[in-house]
């Protein structure tokens, strides 16, 4: 059974059967932030009865923290995510546009997932929800969701986790595990960032509309210099692939080609640290074009180019 010390057990797995199997503690790779879009804290979970949602806990504004379900078990909180992530709801002090949340809600929201990190023995991603694969929803609000970075930071300064040795994660675990970025109207993410073989550099991904934004012809996939983030080391178009499973998740009709993949000879620039760069153009040589390109980028998946 997996549950947080630092939580009280509150009407715990008593508001009907809102899970979907189990997991084991090695399939669990992420954190879910979400906002209750509300500010009666004991609402929750009562909230959920009637309808197919669910949360593994919740924080409320003076920063208590309540346990609804067992980790272990598949919440209903995060779409395409629940099967590999915990689900925290945050009660807002404020209404809508902003949905605010106070500060020792925050302080909480911290302290669990380091608690979670420490008793799965590994860093976790932690994302708000409307970063979820299949995600249609601005949860969790404008307020909490510009926190995010720093929640981040907070966790990571001052949590050493040892991993468990029988459970490392790899660095394509890592990667595909890796939370979709949104950059206006786009949303990308990356699923392969490896040394395929000898010298030879792959990046797999994906990268699509929302909002009814224009689909945009052309797809590539970049590598760019990790030391100057601004300079291309290199660039790949990628034929069209059909990704029906990410067109579902977002609404987009069947048959479109949004996926990406693309490899690279670079051995040339050994030595050279490099990262991946998702873009979509309606240029044919795989340019900007004002108004008609969009570039996600991951700065933060580093490899270096080996020198053999």
């Amino acid at each position: 059974m997996g549950i947080s010390s630092l939580a009280t057990r509150y009407q715990f797995e008593n508001f009907g059967t809102k899970w979907s199997g189990t997991r084991t503690n090695a399939q669990i790779t992420t954190v879910v932030v979400h906002h209750q879009a509300g500010t009666n804290f004991n609402s929750m979970p009562e909230i959920w009865r009637n309808v197919e949602a669910s949360a593994h806990y919740g924080i409320g504004p003076d920063g208590t923290i309540r346990a609804y379900i067992d980790e272990n078990k598949i919440a209903w909180h995060a779409n395409q995510a629940n099967n590999y992530s915990i689900g925290i709801e945050c009660t807002n002090t404020t209404g809508a546009p902003n949905w605010q949340v106070s500060e020792k809600t925050i302080d909480s929201l911290v302290r669990l997932i380091q608690d979670i990190e420490k008793r799965l023995g590994k860093k976790v991603a932690v994302i708000g929800h409307r970063d979820a694969p299949g995600a249609a929803t601005v949860c969790p609000g404008p307020f909490l969701y510009s926190r995010l970075g720093t929640i981040r930071n907070r966790v990571n300064q001052t949590n050493n986790v040892n991993t468990v040795q029988n459970q490392p994660q790899t660095h394509d675990q890592i990667i595909l595990a890796s939370p979709p970025k949104t950059v206006g109207n786009y949303v990308g993410k990356l699923e392969v960032f490896n040394e395929l073989s000898l010298g030879i550099f792959r990046i797999g991904a994906w990268l699509v509309p929302i909002n009814g934004a224009a689909y945009l012809n052309q797809g590539y996939v970049f590598w760019m210099d990790a030391d100057n983030p601004d300079v291309e080391i290199g660039r790949c178009k990628s034929a069209g692939i059909i990704r029906d499973d990410v067109n579902a998740a977002y609404g987009l009709p069947s048959g479109l080609r949004f996926g990406l993949d693309g490899t690279m000879d670079i051995r040339k620039f050994a030595g050279k640290r490099v990262f991946p760069m998702l873009r979509r153009t309606n240029d044919p040589n795989g340019n900007t074009i004002n108004g008609q390109t969009v570039d996600i980028r991951f700065p933060e998946y580093v490899l270096t180019i080996p020198k053999r």
